[in-house]
């Protein structure tokens, strides 16, 4: 069975982009995921999920799909966050709604955080959930341009 249904779209609610780092969408609440075995939950949906989990590692923060950043150096402190838990051997997951664009995003840095490039970063996250992963170009271009490093405050990505 294909991972990606015939417009590209991902079929899975979960994938594994690199060992322990898995990128999702919202089929799944964060009780689930740890019930399927995450320790970490990363969660870029536009509410908090959390009020059921509060004994597990439950992070969210709410990013919205815009062509900018409205806050890098959140980004670089949640990538860097999510990059300690991959090297400390757990199961993380970053989840927003679709599971394409916003968790890409932190994926994306997380990857950065853990030693790949940029553009070898894009390509593990579009590998993993499909042609339609980071399809915001100013959240690509933020990774590829910035290397996930930009100071605090705003940046535009026009």
């Amino acid at each position: 069975m294909s991972r990606f249904d015939r417009f590209g779209f991902p079929v899975n609610g979960y994938d594994e982009v690199v060992p322990g780092l898995f990128q999702a969408d919202t089929t799944y609440t964060p009780r689930e995921l740890f019930d399927r075995g995450f320790d970490a939950v990363f969660d870029l949906c536009g509410w908090d999920r959390g009020d059921e989990v509060r004994d597990r590692p439950y992070v969210f923060f709410q990013i919205d799909d815009v062509p900018w950043i409205r806050d890098p150096g959140a980004i670089d402190e949640l990538g860097e966050a999510v990059a300690e838990h991959v090297r400390a051997g757990a199961r993380v997951v970053v989840n927003c709604a679709a599971g394409r664009n916003r968790s890409g995003l932190l994926v994306g840095r997380a990857l950065i955080a853990l030693g790949h490039p940029a553009a070898e970063a894009i390509r593990l996250v579009r590998t993993a959930r499909g042609p339609h992963a980071l399809s915001n170009r100013g959240f690509a271009r933020w990774l590829l341009n910035e290397r996930g490093t930009a100071p605090r405050g705003a940046t535009s990505n026009r």
